[in-house]
């Protein structure tokens, strides 16, 4: 797991007022561990819980921009600019943090208010906040939206009982060991350690590969076969069986309805008309980068080495995605 984000540690009244939350949560921890244990040990297949899907979609958006401020919400969103990057760190920064520039961290949103703030509490409707997921782009499926308000309601309840601080660092134990789950049920491969290391584009490009995983339909609301793009991602979110169904099996292709997506996340305000699998090409061939090993085949390479229906820790693609959960894991 990564580092602690403070080095200060809880003094001893700080330490018997946690004592009884704390031990509750190594209660949920050790039951949850010893459940998902039992369930990875008798579902070692070539898919995952569609859930998984939604904190490892979270986790890329974690690491990278993918364009954090649309034109269309430049002025309802002050201070944002397209060219935001993000820091490569799993800290839950499009959850919680204000899209403006500059580099942005929880420990510096509690000193630069002005400069690096925290997303308003409020559930504006189609607009960012922590109990909707944070930033828009926590709202592009039912999967990462439902697993962005777990992180964001999740954190806005523990601020109120234990403060910003101690409540961040809480959900931030909680959210990694969410991403622990859904790494070693997905990839089947042991979840890393932290490790001091930038995360690059070709991080980003391997784990696009992930893309693979996605469902176009699923069971929602007792209905079968709905629709992915169909779904409101702002309504109802999955339910605790819905959670657990399948993702589309690894197979080194994408089902076919993401070739041309054409959705709206939040109707009349937020559409999206994409082909996935030609936009993941062509970011690899827009960043191409030889120092990296990174040109426009390189996705296509990835691809194949998914054909046989596992992330081999061998293969480049899984290699790669350990060392993007490494390096985003330390957050010294």
């Amino acid at each position: 797991m990564s580092s602690s984000v403070f080095a200060d540690k809880d003094d001893k009244d700080e330490k018997k007022e946690y004592k009884n939350h704390d031990k509750d949560e190594k209660k949920y921890y050790k039951n949850h561990d010893k459940d998902e244990k039992k369930h990875f040990k008798n579902n070692h297949d070539d898919t995952t819980p569609i859930i998984n899907l939604g904190f490892l979609q979270l986790a890329a958006h974690d690491f990278f921009n993918m364009q954090r401020c649309m034109d269309e919400f430049r002025e309802l969103i002050p201070g944002c600019i397209a060219e935001d990057l993000e820091n490569g760190k799993l800290d839950l920064s499009t959850v919680l943090f204000h899209p403006q520039a500059g580099d942005c961290n929880f420990k510096k949103s509690l000193k630069q208010k002005g400069e690096c703030k925290l997303y308003d509490d409020n559930a504006d409707i189609g607009l960012p906040s922590i109990a909707n997921g944070g930033e828009l782009r926590s709202v592009e499926n039912i999967m990462i939206s439902t697993a962005s308000a777990d992180i964001g309601e999740k954190y806005l309840k523990l601020k109120e009982k234990f403060g910003e601080k101690k409540a961040y660092k809480k959900v931030l134990k909680y959210y990694h060991k969410q991403l622990e789950i859904a790494y070693e049920e997905s990839f089947h491969l042991k979840f890393p350690k932290a490790k001091k290391g930038e995360v690059t584009n070709m991080h980003n490009l391997a784990i696009r590969a992930g893309h693979d995983f996605l469902p176009a339909k699923i069971t929602f609301n007792s209905v079968p076969e709905t629709s992915l793009f169909l779904i409101d991602p702002l309504g109802d979110k999955l339910s605790k069986e819905e959670k657990k169904q399948p993702s589309s099996t690894v197979n080194g292709e994408f089902d076919v309805e993401f070739t041309g997506i054409e959705f709206c996340p939040i109707p009349g305000i937020f559409c999206i008309k994409v082909d996935l699998l030609a936009a993941d090409r062509d970011f690899g061939m827009e960043f191409a980068d030889a120092t990296l090993g990174m040109d426009a085949g390189t996705f296509d390479e990835f691809m194949g080495e998914l054909k046989d229906g596992e992330f081999n820790k061998k293969d480049k693609v899984s290699k790669l995605t350990k060392e993007a959960f490494e390096r985003g894991l330390y957050l010294k």
